[in-house]
């Protein structure tokens, strides 16, 4: 079983289609760089007011996918459904991870996959999302997450310096879990060791920077502080409106994730939170993600 079989970024494959325009920038900070993307989709000339943040799920490549060496595009991430299928009036900005370049693999690359630790993915959108906000104005702005990025959403929101600009969070497919408690659910629904878990935590512990020693195909220093990670306690004190979106089927996530999150919210007293469970949708949407786009833009719009 290998990590991103739970929390990996979807990936297409598609032979002749490509990316629309969009500009890079770059945050440069004491350990490296971060690139970020935006997506400018307004018609006629006209500037949008809108502006949806997107944070990408755990891969072994860039947040916009893979660079081909015949065709641009080897491989797409969800963005690219975003910016295809969003409506006009959105804007689109992708922060991508630490050190990578725009559309690089890097799975064989053990420095690399150092860099996709909890602290730096969030360290790296907090400070290009920052960066981006304070020299351009919109007037809604909403940050959604899917998968791993639904997991880090209320962290990167908390951490932000320009979070008051932020209307509306939307949690796709992130639920509220823990990886140790993932990881602990994965093994019990298939009647496998659970014990074996706590037993490579341990080990993880033991070797909390080690980049020579792997779990699920990611190296142990990834899973040092990403383990036992509770994204549910981030939304402690987040009082904007909250969308959870979450796939009847999702075999990734499983559902219990999503209404543990409800459920904690509810308990905390919240009123703003729309839990919302897809019929026959798995963690990628991919029978109907233009239904999980018309929802969103709805919901983001009332």
């Amino acid at each position: 079983m290998k990590k991103n079989i739970l929390i990996s970024s979807l990936i297409f494959l598609f032979a002749s289609c490509s990316y629309n325009s969009f500009k890079v920038f770059t945050h440069n900070e004491p350990n490296g760089f971060t690139n970020y993307y935006l997506f400018e989709r307004s018609e006629n000339n006209v500037l949008n007011e809108d502006l949806i943040i997107y944070l990408d799920g755990a891969s072994f490549h860039s947040t916009l996918g893979i660079k081909g060496s015949i065709l641009p595009w080897k491989s797409f991430s969800l963005a690219y459904k975003l910016q295809k299928e969003l409506p006009n009036k959105f804007d689109l900005l992708v922060p991508d991870k630490m050190n990578i370049n725009t559309g690089e693999e890097f799975s064989e690359d053990s420095i690399k996959l150092s860099y996709t630790t909890l602290q730096y993915r969030v360290n790296s959108a907090v400070s290009s999302i920052d960066q981006f906000l304070e020299s351009h104005k919109y007037k809604n702005i909403y940050l959604i997450g899917f998968s791993e990025g639904g997991m880090i959403l209320p962290k990167v929101y908390n951490d932000l310096n320009n979070k008051a600009s932020i209307l509306k969070l939307v949690n796709l497919s992130g639920g509220g879990y823990s990886y140790y408690t993932l990881i602990k659910n994965y093994y019990k629904v298939r009647n496998l060791d659970t014990l074996k878990v706590d037993s490579v935590y341990s080990d993880i512990l033991k070797n909390p920077q080690s980049l020579s020693k792997f779990y699920m195909g990611h190296p142990y220093k990834q899973w040092t502080d990403f383990m036992k990670y509770e994204p549910s306690i981030e939304y402690k004190n987040i009082d904007i409106p909250i969308l959870i979106l979450q796939g009847s089927i999702d075999e990734n996530l499983p559902v219990a994730s999503s209404l543990y999150l409800n459920n904690y919210l509810n308990d905390l007293g919240k009123k703003n939170v729309t839990y919302l469970e897809l019929e026959n949708m798995d963690h990628s949407y991919s029978d109907d993600f233009e239904s999980v786009i018309t929802i969103i833009s709805n919901w983001l719009n009332k």
